[in-house]
C-alpha cells in the first residue's frame, strides 16, 4: 500500500525574491571592499551564486542604483561607495524595481515605437475596430476601478502590436503586460494620468487609422518618455 504524500505549505519562488536575495548576498559581500575594486564578472557571480546571468544582472543594476556600484560597459562593475546598513532591504527592493523599470523603458521605446509605426501601416478595418472599443472602455472606467482601468489601458497597447501583424513583436508586447500592470497603478494614481494617458491613446489611433506611420512613431516615443518622468516622479525609475 503506497503511503499517501505530504501536502506541504509552499508557494512559488518569484524571481523579484530570487533577485533580492542575489542582491543582498552582493551587499553582503562588497561591504568592506574599497572604492575602485572590481566585482567579479557576471560570468563569475553566475557559476558562484548558482543562479542565471538575467538574476545576477538584475540585481547588479538594482545595487548600481543605490550608488554602491557604476557599472562601466564593456570594463565591469567597480564598487563607488558606502553600503547601506544591515536591516535596509527596502532600499534594495525599491532600488531593483527602479533598476528593472529603467530598462523597461528602454526596450519599449525601441519594440513599442516601431510596433506603432507598422500599425499604421498594416492595420485593417477590423484592428480599427477593436481599438475603438477599447478606447471606449478605458472612457467608460476613468472612474471605477483602478486595477480595470490599468488592464484596459494595456489591452490597448496589446491590441496596437496586433495591428501591426507581426507575431515577433506581439509576442514581445505581450511579455511587457506584466510589468505595465504592475506598475500601472503607481501612475494612475496621479493627479489627471488617466485623462492624460486616455488622449495620448486616443492620438495613436488617430494617426493609424490616418495610415500615418512617421507620426504613429513620434507619438509613441513621446508617450513613453513622458511616461518615464512619471515614473519618476513616483520613485519608480
Amino acid at each position: 500500500m503506497e503511503e499517501p504524500n505530504a501536502k506541504l505549505a509552499l508557494s512559488p519562488v518569484t524571481r523579484r525574491k530570487l533577485t533580492e536575495t542575489v542582491a543582498e548576498q552582493l551587499l553582503a559581500a562588497i561591504r568592506d571592499l574599497p572604492p575602485g575594486t572590481k566585482v567579479p564578472s557576471e560570468r563569475e557571480l553566475t557559476r558562484e551564486l548558482g543562479v542565471g546571468r538575467s538574476t545576477v544582472r538584475e540585481a547588479l543594476n538594482g545595487i548600481a542604483m543605490l550608488g554602491i556600484v557604476e557599472i562601466r560597459h564593456g570594463q565591469g562593475v567597480f564598487v563607488t561607495g558606502e553600503v547601506p546598513p544591515d536591516g535596509e532591504p527596502s532600499a534594495i527592493t525599491a532600488a531593483l524595481e527602479r533598476g528593472v523599470t529603467n530598462e523597461f523603458i528602454e526596450a519599449r521605446l525601441i519594440v513599442e515605437v516601431e510596433v506603432a509605426r507598422l500599425a499604421a501601416r498594416r492595420r485593417t478595418d477590423e484592428d480599427l475596430a477593436r481599438l475603438e472599443a477599447s478606447l471606449a472602455e478605458q472612457e467608460a472606467r476613468l472612474r471605477g476601478d483602478l486595477d480595470a482601468l490599468v488592464n484596459v489601458a494595456v489591452s490597448f497597447q496589446v491590441l496596437l502590436a496586433e495591428a501591426a501583424h507581426n507575431e515577433v513583436l506581439r509576442a514581445m508586447i505581450q511579455s511587457f503586460v506584466a510589468l505595465m500592470v504592475e506598475r500601472g497603478p503607481r501612475v494612475y494614481q496621479l493627479e489627471g494620468f488617466s485623462q492624460w494617458d486616455l488622449q495620448q491613446h486616443r492620438g495613436l489611433y488617430a494617426a493609424v487609422r490616418d495610415r500615418d506611420p512617421e507620426r504613429a512613431a513620434k507619438l509613441t516615443r513621446e508617450h513613453i518618455e513622458e511616461l518615464a518622468r512619471r515614473y519618476r516622479a513616483v520613485g519608480a525609475m
